[in-house]
């Protein structure tokens, strides 16, 4: 797993600072180890793969006791379970993308209220999220910012974003996004020498 480092974190910082200086609008970067702990998957598949065993022994043709299958069973499980929820890595490939995604993009969503960025004077904030288990990037921005900017230049930054992300280069991919976003709205966001800063200009990790 990415680990981020003291010049990391400055790097991140610096790129907050020089963006918010050509515009009043206010960034703020948070990473997450994992949008979520994913127990429920692991545990469905090794109940589903637990309850095929009777089948299996049918069409093998053996002949066991009920109480050998149930403990058969109820062993396939347990070693299954364990296997899938503590070899590093292993669980989140049982879990469907989209699932992934979804959860990724909610907690995403929730920490844009939670770090209040909607509370910016000119509601020109904007959160980058990474969350690393998932490869998942999202930008959230306050109301109106997407409008005045255009979808496709919004989604051209998003993609950039990704595609670091997913070479594991994910400090660069924050710097890169910070300063594309500051430069797309200095336009419509002029900076504004009167407001002090509101929001952490630091990497926040989850």
């Amino acid at each position: 797993m990415i680990s981020f480092s003291a010049e990391d974190k400055s790097r991140i910082t610096a790129a907050i600072h020089a963006a918010e200086k050509s515009t009043s609008g206010e960034f703020v970067a948070v990473v997450a180890r994992a949008s979520d702990h994913y127990v429920f998957t692991p545990l469905l598949w090794s109940a589903i793969l637990a309850l095929l065993f009777p089948g299996t022994t049918l069409f093998l043709g053996l002949s066991l006791r009920p109480v050998h299958i149930y403990q058969i069973q109820l062993l396939i499980f347990l070693v299954l379970a364990a296997l899938f929820l503590f070899v590093p890595g292993l669980h989140l490939r049982l879990v469907p993308t989209r699932v992934k995604h979804t959860r990724a993009s909610r907690l995403a969503k929730a920490q844009f209220y939670l770090q209040g960025v909607q509370l910016t004077a000119h509601h020109s904030g904007v959160l980058l999220f990474v969350s690393l288990a998932e490869h998942y990037v999202e930008i959230v921005a306050d109301k109106g910012i997407h409008e005045r900017l255009g979808e496709a230049h919004w989604q051209g930054i998003i993609e950039q974003f990704v595609a670091q992300v997913r070479q594991g280069r994910v400090v660069d991919g924050f710097v890169e996004a910070i300063s594309a976003c500051g430069a797309a709205m200095a336009k419509h966001y002029p900076p504004d020498p009167h407001e002090a800063d509101q929001l952490s200009d630091g990497l926040i990790e989850l």
